[in-house]
């Protein structure tokens, strides 16, 4: 009778192990035929670091939508990083739980390179 009440429960447990849900909420758009547009939702787990391993997990979606697009199959240069903070909640801004992170790229080839600007002589006076 227990082996025949086990039988019952754990395909009841095989069913829930599967409701867990994953953090990745990405975005793509090509804003041209070598730049595109990435977002990334950042969240408790993935939290918006650009040095550690959420940053690194991130920079994998990344490629992997760019080759999803066909995009950039000899490389990217992402040119700017910025965090769009999330809506504040009822409760405050201090819960809104992180934003999107966007970052704005460009293939290594086929795109003509950025002019990169000195910076202004100092002056001391």
């Amino acid at each position: 009778m227990r082996a025949r009440a086990l039988l019952y429960v754990i395909p009841g447990l095989a069913l829930l192990s599967g409701c867990v849900g994953t953090d990745r909420h990405e975005g793509f758009t090509a804003t041209g035929p070598n730049s595109f547009l990435y977002s990334a939702r950042t969240s408790t787990v993935m939290t918006e670091n650009d040095d550690g391993t959420a940053e690194r997990i991130r920079q994998g979606w990344l490629v992997a939508a760019l080759q999803t697009h066909g995009m950039c199959p000899e490389g990217h240069v992402i040119d700017t990083r910025r965090l769009v903070p999330g809506p504040p909640t009822p409760a405050g801004p201090q819960f809104s739980n992180g934003g999107d992170i966007l970052y704005a790229g460009r293939c290594t080839t086929g795109a003509p390179p950025v002019p990169v600007v000195p910076p202004p002589p100092q002056v001391r006076g």
